[in-house]
């Protein structure tokens, strides 16, 4: 998670009523949390909704953040919880009514070089492979997605997850090799059709 000491900054600012610093928080947190909530929801109409009640619920607690530096965290366990909980709530319409149709056409940003299902050298073109994992990591329960999101496509570490979800360090790494497992079980087919040693 990056460390920049101009947000703690903003946020004193906004603390001490400066209005000028949410406009400036938006735009310097704006586009990690629409990515996060995207990933986490796999629709944009809700990754949009997501991102705007984050960003009010900072405007309205921001007086009770006492650590000013773990404003990243903070602002990411908002909105990972925000997400969460608007995917449990739109699971539980779906189930309700065989009429609805949910569809999901988030796709996963590779922004690391991660060893997230451990084949280093898939030669495939990038958008295949972006598909068929992005289709992979929607097939996962929510919280096996979640660690997932924050993790391999975030770039954050086990402890910061663990803040933000309100968990063990061990829990998150227990979820993410659980993940992975998944993961290689249901790309299994794919990889092999690439002819990729995975020893």
């Amino acid at each position: 998670m990056e460390r920049v000491g101009s947000s703690v900054l903003l946020v004193e600012s906004l603390q001490h009523g400066k209005a000028g610093a949410l406009a400036e928080l938006v735009h310097k947190y704006q586009r990690r949390i629409y990515r996060i909530a995207m990933q986490i929801t796999r629709n944009h109409e809700d990754a949009s909704d997501v991102t705007q009640e984050t960003f009010l619920k900072v405007y309205e607690s921001i007086y009770s953040l006492r650590r000013k530096a773990a404003f990243e965290t903070w602002i990411y366990r908002i909105a990972v919880n925000k997400a969460t909980n608007l995917v449990k709530r739109r699971d539980r319409r779906c189930e309700s009514s065989l009429s609805v149709v949910c569809e999901h056409d988030a796709h996963f940003d590779f922004r690391r070089n991660s060893n997230l299902i451990n084949v280093p050298h898939l030669h495939v073109e990038k958008q295949e492979l972006q598909k068929t994992v992005t289709q992979a990591v929607n097939s996962l329960s929510l919280k096996h997605r979640t660690v997932v999101v924050l993790y391999e496509f975030e770039g954050l570490t086990h402890v910061e997850i663990a803040s933000i979800l309100g968990c063990s360090e061990g829990t998150v790494r227990s979820r993410l090799h659980y993940a992975r497992k998944q993961l290689r079980e249901r790309l299994k087919s794919y990889i092999d059709a690439t002819s990729v040693d995975l020893r």
